[in-house]
């Protein structure tokens, strides 16, 4: 079979394991009550009829082929991801937004640096001494909770130029875990408080507006061209923008560094180029108000399918010898992950937030263990009728949080810093922003 057949069957299988994978949700009681995405669990049932666990599979060179082509998706489908998390949605000025949104970027910042030390300290203190871990392992919470699958996926290559090629795979497992405790965990707190803590509609709560209303009516388009085909031509020329200015990047070193070659830009993540660049389209389209003419719901559905190849693909090859030999490592990491996350939410959670807190705290704990799309799932299940402006606030946090965390140029530039400052610096570096941030937060608790 050709290349470009095994990409397509490749593919295909994906988008089928997924659509298994949500059927077991939707079909047993036990997946059902969790809301675990149905990209996890096609993920783990690709995994479990693999060449890792499954002997037949090992045996048939051609779905040994089908597992090397679906192992080289994620590093490229989460480009698909970061072009698309901007176009469409529409920026309003900063100082409009951390009016509105000021303690969910706080909170979330709060809980993404946290990440960076506990995971730093914990391997600098703990595994690096007593399991011979890497110290780039330390980075892992932040890249696995914050970032997920697809961010661990764009920085396959980074971990691999710095040493430390197992990385990839204990951030799969950490971005697992993840969502599995923020799916579990995240709907409980929310259930229990909305029995012990039911929201009451209240003068000061107006409720939440749709996210991303339309302000002016929708140009259409041609109907001689798709708008699929259109929306997912303007998803290439800006991941090809992405990839123009790395390379650019990159010859603009090599010319600085005659004879050694580029050293720094060729570990730049090209996903991170690629959302800045979404980013600068966005507000291009917006100045020249050229921004109508883009549908937020397909872009939706393009990084929706996208995301779930990445989740898909990265499950069922998940190295498995890989997560044995680290499993100590892993397995402290992920709890320390969930268990500042949780103290988080609890500590300083009543404190920052208005009233009621769980529901605007509730978005950013699910954010910041599993997804975004967690966030917003949760806040749903705290208020359902959407008496607080919760998820309106939750949604205008992204546009001036994820371009730095959570997949950003911070998680981008976190492997080459710790790398070539040492673990001791770079948790110096992220204890005192998170100190900073602690900081502002407190001075919100004091305003309430």
């Amino acid at each position: 079979m050709q290349e470009a057949s095994f990409v397509l069957v490749t593919i295909g299988l994906a988008a089928g394991l997924a659509l298994l994978g949500e059927a077991l949700r939707l079909l047993v009681p036990g997946l059902r009550n969790v809301f675990l995405p149905g990209a996890v669990l096609g993920g783990m049932l690709g995994l479990a009829i693999g060449p890792q666990i499954n002997p037949l599979a090992a045996d048939a060179s051609f779905v040994r082929q089908i597992y090397g082509t679906l192992g080289e998706l994620p590093g490229l489908f989460i480009n698909v991801v970061f072009a698309c998390l901007m176009l469409g949605r529409r920026i309003e000025p900063f100082s409009m937004i951390w009016q509105r949104a000021r303690p969910q970027i706080v909170m979330g910042h709060v809980y993404a640096w946290g990440q960076y030390v506990v995971g730093l300290v914990l391997v600098l203190l703990v595994l690096a001494p007593f399991v011979e871990t890497d110290s780039l392992a330390g980075l892992t919470i932040a890249i696995g909770f914050q970032g997920g699958h697809g961010t661990a996926a764009g920085l396959q290559d980074t971990f691999a130029g710095f040493g430390f090629p197992d990385g990839k795979t204990v951030a799969y497992a950490l971005a697992t875990f993840g969502v599995i405790g923020g799916c579990t965990v995240g709907p409980l707190l929310a259930t229990w408080f909305g029995k012990h803590h039911p929201i009451e509609s209240t003068p000061d709560q107006p409720g939440g507006s749709p996210e991303n209303e339309e302000k002016e009516a929708p140009v259409e388009m041609s109907p001689l061209t798709g708008q699929l085909t259109m929306h997912l031509a303007l998803v290439a020329l800006v991941i090809l923008g992405g990839y123009g200015i790395r390379s650019g990047l990159e010859w603009v070193e090599g010319l600085l560094r005659p004879g050694a070659g580029p050293l720094y830009t060729p570990y730049i993540p090209l996903f991170s180029v690629v959302l800045l660049v979404g980013f600068g389209a966005q507000l291009l389209f917006q100045a020249s108000r050229l921004d109508r003419l883009i549908r937020r719901p397909l872009v939706d559905a393009l990084s929706g399918l996208a995301l779930d190849v990445v989740i898909v693909s990265a499950l069922a090859t998940l190295a498995l010898a890989v997560v044995a030999e680290y499993w100590i490592s892993t397995l402290a990491l992920c709890l320390a992950g969930l268990g500042w996350n949780l103290a988080v939410f609890f500590l300083l959670g009543p404190r920052v937030y208005q009233k009621p807190w769980h529901a605007y705290g509730l978005g950013d704990f699910g954010g910041g263990t599993a997804t975004t799309a967690t966030g917003l799932l949760l806040i749903r299940v705290a208020d359902p009728k959407q008496r607080t402006e919760a998820r309106q606030a939750y949604s205008e946090k992204q546009p001036f949080y994820e371009p730095f965390m959570g997949g950003g140029l911070v998680t981008a530039f976190a492997v080459p810093v710790t790398a070539g400052l040492g673990a001791g610096a770079a948790l110096g570096i992220a204890a005192t922003v998170l100190g900073l941030w602690i900081a502002y937060a407190v001075v919100l608790a004091r305003r309430r």
